[in-house]
């Protein structure tokens, strides 16, 4: 009968350096994705809002193009 030559050492165990946490990664993705998502939604209404108050003058200034109300051929409403 064979005896083993080298005991077992008791080394400890490294965490694994490739585990990751799946819930906390997808916690973090939504609250991004939701505050990138108003941020742009913010941006665009913004930009409508500032085109909206130069109503009175024919283009509007913030974002230099025309509106609807001052097209060629009267295309008021």
């Amino acid at each position: 009968m064979a005896t083993p030559t080298q005991t077992p050492t008791n080394v400890p165990e490294e965490p694994d350096p490739f585990f990751y946490d799946y819930a906390t990664v997808q916690t973090v993705g939504m609250v991004l994705a939701t505050v990138m998502f108003l941020l742009g939604v913010i941006i665009i209404v913004s930009k409508k809002v500032k085109c909206r108050k130069a109503d009175s003058s024919p283009t509007c200034k913030s974002c230099k193009s025309e509106l609807p109300s001052s097209a060629p051929g009267g295309g008021g409403v």
